[in-house]
């Protein structure tokens, strides 16, 4: 898995430092805003945002609620996965 470092401004650092953010807490933090925005943009599923942060997708829409986030949509990949599972199903009658 490729990874990069995001460079934040030294006053945002100290900020967050100053009320208790330890480097953990805002990387993981920073990960989760970046998930949620991703799945909010119609960028990323459901499943692929749970997957990233480590969550089932039970928890995933529980965080979403908690944020006021959308939580069902279509994309493309879940449509081709509904697809599927539609065809499978008649494949099985």
């Amino acid at each position: 898995m490729e990874t990069i470092q995001i460079r934040i401004p030294e006053i945002l650092y100290s900020t967050l430092k100053a009320h208790g953010y330890q480097k953990e807490d805002m990387e993981r933090e920073f990960m989760e805003d970046v998930v949620l925005q991703l799945y909010a943009k119609h960028i990323i599923s459901i499943g692929k945002a749970a997957s990233i942060m480590g969550l089932s997708i039970h928890v995933f829409r529980e965080t979403l609620l908690k944020r006021n986030l959308p939580v069902e949509y279509f994309t493309e990949d879940v449509y081709e996965e509904d697809i599927s599972t539609v065809r499978s199903i008649k494949r099985c009658r």
